[in-house]
């Protein structure tokens, strides 16, 4: 369907599973539908105040997330529109388009010298610093989500060790720094792993020898007193 696959190098993988469900009546798994499904359990089995939305995927979950709340609303009475479709989830950014990354990033690196921690996604030091001094984590891997660091070609080979620098400049590193730092990789490898080919194993081959070279990071074995 897609012949350009076939010369594409593949950087990442990810996979999930999603419920599908079969209502009343389908007897065969093809006809299952691929949609969500929205039960109202009081019009299905008389069971007041239960609601299930199940099926869907990613992508859908915004609208899955809709109906429901339209459904608790119609039942408690209340006629207030959806308006998720039309605000930003908060701390989202529009990121811009790489033509004006490039352009920002020259401009800023040529006027003040500023560090480019990742090379691949063009991600500036002072942008990670702002993005931890002024809003709110979750954990240590939103810094990934918020700024693209550490999703480009690379995989974070050359730009998680500098973030765990930063990291110790800004006195933001309560824990044992390898540990964090073994669990950026770690996370990386998960989409690695199964699309090591040709040039990817390269690369990987080139980020190992990194780490365990120059870091002396070792994978962490269990003792052999563990069953």
């Amino acid at each position: 369907m897609i012949p350009a696959i076939q010369r594409t190098r593949f950087i990442r993988a990810y996979a999930g599973i999603r419920p599908l469900f079969q209502s009343e009546g389908k007897g065969e798994d093809r006809e299952i539908s691929r949609s969500f499904t929205l039960i109202d359990h009081e019009k299905r089995e008389g069971l007041k105040n239960l609601i299930t939305i199940t099926g869907g995927k990613l992508v859908t979950y915004r609208l899955m997330a809709e109906k429901t709340s339209d459904l608790v609303c119609q039942k408690m009475g209340i006629n207030v529109p959806c308006s998720t479709h039309l605000k930003l989830l908060p701390g989202v950014r529009e990121l811009p388009k790489l033509k004006d990354r490039l352009k920002k990033i020259g401009q800023s690196v040529s006027a003040d010298g500023g560090e480019v921690l990742c090379d691949c996604e063009l991600v500036q030091r002072k942008e990670v610093e702002g993005l931890l001094k002024e809003e709110k984590l979750k954990d240590l891997q939103d810094i990934l989500r918020r700024t693209r660091l550490a999703k480009g070609t690379c995989q974070g080979g050359f730009c998680v060790y500098r973030l765990i620098g930063v990291l110790h400049d800004l006195k933001m590193m309560d824990k044992d720094s390898n540990k964090i730092l073994k669990g950026f990789l770690e996370e990386r490898w998960k989409g690695i792993r199964p699309i090591l080919w040709e040039a990817s194993i390269k690369e990987e081959e080139l980020v190992e020898s990194i780490y365990k070279g120059i870091f002396n990071l070792t994978p962490t074995l269990p003792s052999p007193l563990e069953p």
